[in-house]
């Protein structure tokens, strides 16, 4: 449906890619990174708002590159909406039809089913769109860049403005609309939650590079680069080094505290690497219980130095006995409740071989680098 090749792109002293993205029809590309990665300058690049600098775009097999914005055949909803204030939510819906002399009775039908999709039939009418609710403006926005019924949808953060409840209700519907309407999504957010809930890939660009690309699982539990692991939050990070590359091919890695981690092709002694776990993926180890194959590696004494509360978790932030490290261990409530954990209590941890990823560092500096520009 859309492919890139090698694009890059220039605003003042900022430089985008080059970047190479080859998404299929009817899929749903979530585009995640911090603000200030360069995602709104890859999608207006793609859409022909910005000539690039180098690199070719290519929609339904035919390059695009110098054709401007109106004969590519997509929609885009930007940020702010762009409502036209003089026309009703009728009008704004129908406005883009009108502009490209859409046949009247298939602009008819599609209303229609749009109106029914995203539930308009309530303000379909409203001649004053300054009264809509912002959900509802929203909704109004989303069927105008439906109705051409486009092959590629464009949309830049288009629920940064909308409390959590609001929110979700249309990233169901988005759902609805890539699967009943089979278009095409590309969507740029920095909300995680919201990439990781839609997209069916994850593409992550920070500092005007797409850092990796895969599938949910692919990008939560493997990331490609130090800086893609502390942009989602892992918190458990170490600097470590290959000791010994075990008969089973696992790798055994020290320097302050020593792991078992799965091993992967290329992987040899006194290579150092970061390794890390997710907070909610180290195992508490309860008491009297008995201890399964896959914890046996990894296990650590610790005591908990502190407790952060969070909606539905607990982090507990607890200090490894034997090398003074802190690692977090997040919980969910319920199980927050049957532990009883307080400040100063002694417990077992695993950081399970299983759900270690790792990272080779090419260099020394890598590490300070990395860490100086999360500070």
């Amino acid at each position: 449906m859309i492919r890139v090749e090698q694009l890059a792109a220039r605003r003042g002293s900022f430089t985008l890619g080059p970047v190479d993205i080859d998404l299929e029809g009817d899929s749903y590309l979530t585009l995640l990174g911090p603000s200030g990665a360069g995602k709104t300058l890859f999608l207006e690049t793609c859409m022909g708002l910005i000539s690039p600098a180098s690199g070719c775009v290519w929609i339904d097999g035919k390059d695009v590159t110098r054709t401007v914005p109106e004969q590519r055949h997509i929609s885009y909803l930007p940020q702010d909406l762009s409502l036209f204030p003089h026309l009703s939510a009728r009008d704004n819906i129908l406005f883009g039809a009108k502009r490209r002399q859409l046949d009247k009775e298939q602009v008819a039908a599609r209303l229609a089913g749009l109106v029914d999709l995203l539930d308009l039939h309530n303000i379909l009418d409203r001649n004053d769109v300054s009264t809509l609710s912002g959900g509802e403006k929203q909704r109004v926005a989303l069927a105008r860049a439906l109705l051409p019924n486009p092959r590629l949808l464009f949309l830049d953060e288009p629920f940064s403005a909308l409390d959590a409840t609001i929110k979700r209700q249309l990233q169901v519907k988005l759902r609805e609309i890539n699967l009943q309407m089979g278009v095409t999504i590309l969507h740029v957010t920095h909300d995680q939650e919201e990439a990781f809930m839609l997209g069916e890939q994850i593409a992550v660009m920070i500092h005007g590079q797409l850092q990796q690309v895969g599938s949910r699982d692919d990008i939560y539990y493997r990331p490609a680069t130090i800086d893609v692991a502390r942009f989602l939050r892992n918190q458990n990070i170490f600097d470590l080094t290959v000791e010994e590359v075990l008969p089973d091919g696992s790798l055994w890695l020290g320097n302050g505290i020593h792991l078992k981690a799965p091993g992967y092709a290329g992987a040899k002694k006194g290579l150092r690497l970061a390794a890390g776990i997710r907070s909610e993926e180290v195992m508490v180890i309860r008491p009297n219980k008995p201890i399964g194959p896959e914890l046996q590696d990894n296990l650590f004494h610790a005591t908990v130095d502190d407790i952060l509360v969070f909606g539905g978790t607990h982090t507990l932030c607890v200090r490894l006995q034997d090398s003074g490290i802190t690692v977090d261990v997040e919980l969910p409530n319920c199980a927050m409740r049957d532990l009883g954990y307080a400040v100063g209590d002694a417990l077992r941890v695993c950081l399970r071989k299983r759900s270690l990823w790792t990272i080779p560092l090419e260099s020394p500096d890598v590490w300070k680098e990395d860490h100086d520009d999360q500070l």
